[in-house]
């Protein structure tokens, strides 16, 4: 069957969830579940031969891949809401924390009047951006603003986690095998698979680094409603789904689990708006720096005594992915900020060096610069910003701190998108439910 196929039956199966469930029901199923269970997309022929296919870039850009569940996901759950709640979207009312996400999804034409040839061109960009970002973020505004809506969302993240839980007991045992079996060979289903007992689970997503993502965030979910409910059945999902967390075995994902958590219990003792200003300024900093090319982290780590002692250090702990994909952003720096500000509208504009970069801040530069940096990295952190900043200082993991989780939820994603391609998709459906709420607040 085609993908195609797959895609319109999952269409299909939307209409049926909210001909059976209220509407918010019906569009975390449908987001959600197409998710889960879906296959990622149109793969270029002859990716899954390849040892390394570097020319896939991941669902965030719009790419040579414009079939993807990036689209399908969100789309089919808007489609459900102009067929059967289409009075819902005359409640919304435009704030001012939509003009990043609107600009976000436009800056492809943008970038494109300043290129001297655009791929994909500027109407499938744009189309492409405000499918995969732009119908969440909606998604969010309309459906997942209240406090009711909040907990929903949390409890949709945490049953999404939970429903991968034969992938962490099948493939964490025998490996990734499972997309294998049911649609297509999967490109990167050997790309970090091994990992220090058994295997690091794939499912249907892009990547074993996006699953463990999934699943720690989400863990982070279940924990906050484990602790802010007092629930059973919650403090059974929490500890399921930590422990699905660790055995995937995805460092990185398992250190944003555990930020997580430590920032919602410092909640409790700081202001918010303390953390959200020093977490700005980090970010601000870190990434002028890293951008600016203003630290020779390559030579440092091959002239330096203490700098290929480091290296040998995370390489002996099997962890040389990590300096590897900090390798590949400086060799392409340079390329990436040719056009500082619109970038050069090309989704391969690495191509030349056959190697591209692993993180999605630096894949942003390089296609659509600085300015379009700046309107993603706004389009998650603005709202997560202006909830901590409203917040009183207070435990966070009462059932008032949903919106500190979400808020929490977005930042980690930004912090992973440094070093990956593949996002947390649901973290853009948050950031609009807090975009809504702030203005309720407001209001």
């Amino acid at each position: 069957m085609s993908i195609a196929a797959i895609y319109l039956g999952w269409a299909v199966a939307t209409w049926a969830m909210f001909r059976r469930c209220r509407p918010a029901v019906a569009v975390l199923g449908s987001f959600l579940g197409g998710w889960i269970l879906l296959p990622v997309g149109s793969y270029p022929a002859g990716s899954a031969d390849a040892v390394f296919p570097y020319w896939i870039i991941g669902l965030a850009l719009p790419s040579d891949m414009l079939l993807t569940k990036a689209v399908t996901a969100p789309a089919a759950a808007f489609l459900g809401v102009l067929l059967f709640d289409r009075h819902a979207l005359r409640r919304l009312r435009p704030v001012w924390l939509d003009a990043p996400i609107v600009l976000w999804c436009l800056w492809p034409a943008v970038a494109a009047a300043f290129a001297e040839e655009a791929r994909p061109a500027p109407l499938f960009a744009v189309a492409y951006l405000a499918a995969a970002w732009g119908m969440p973020w909606l998604l969010g505004r309309l459906y997942f603003a209240s406090a009711e809506g909040r907990v929903l969302l949390v409890k949709g993240l945490v049953l999404s986690a939970l429903a991968c839980l034969p992938f962490s007991l099948i493939e964490g045992a025998l490996g990734p095998f499972v997309y294998d079996a049911v649609y297509e060979t999967h490109p990167f289903r050997n790309d970090g698979a091994v990992r220090y007992v058994g295997f690091r689970p794939l499912g249907f997503f892009e990547n074993g680094n996006q699953f463990g993502l999934w699943i720690s965030l989400s863990a982070l979910a279940a924990l906050w409603l484990a602790i802010s409910s007092g629930a059973a059945r919650w403090r059974w999902a929490a500890t399921v789904l930590v422990a699905m967390a660790l055995a995937a075995q995805s460092v990185g994902a398992i250190a944003l689990l555990a930020l997580g958590a430590a920032g919602l219990v410092v909640f409790g003792r700081v202001r918010p708006r303390l953390l959200a200003a020093g977490a700005a300024v980090l970010i601000a900093l870190g990434g002028a720096v890293y951008l600016s090319g203003a630290i020779p982290f390559q030579a440092i780590a091959k002239d330096t005594g203490w700098g290929r002692e480091i290296v040998n250090s995370i390489r002996g702990a099997g962890r040389g992915s990590f300096t590897w994909r900090i390798a590949q952003d400086q060799k392409l720096l340079a390329d990436a900020v040719a056009r500082p500000v619109t970038g050069s509208a090309q989704w391969d504009w690495w191509r030349a060096k056959e190697t591209r970069p692993w993180g999605l801040s630096l894949l942003i530069v390089g296609q659509f610069g600085l300015g379009g940096l700046l309107l993603a990295l706004a389009t998650l952190l603005g709202p997560a910003l202006r909830t901590a900043w409203a917040e009183p200082r207070g435990s966070a993991w009462w059932p008032e701190g949903s919106r500190l989780l979400l808020a929490s939820i977005t930042v980690l994603t930004v912090i992973d998108a440094l070093l990956n391609s593949f996002v947390f998709f649901p973290a853009i459906v948050a950031a609009g439910a807090l975009a809504s709420g702030a203005a309720r607040d407001e209001s």
